[in-house]
């Protein structure tokens, strides 16, 4: 797994996906469940600690910003 730090560019993204999760009132683990992850694995890609495979991120944009 990348770390935002190695990232340059994906500092927001976290946010940017839990900002989008709430807009829709998304529970974690609903959005989780969707692009079949954990909702721990979720709740560390929007506290920016990590950040996802380019798979989960096309599946995170595609659920969200549709």
């Amino acid at each position: 797994m990348a770390n935002v730090k190695d990232c340059p560019g994906f500092e927001t993204f976290g946010e940017d996906v839990r900002a989008g999760r709430e807009a829709q009132r998304m529970a974690r683990k609903t959005l989780a469940e969707m692009v079949n992850i954990s909702s721990r694995y979720l709740s560390n890609i929007e506290l920016g600690i990590t950040i996802p495979s380019i798979p989960v991120v096309l599946q995170l944009i595609q659920k969200l910003y549709q």
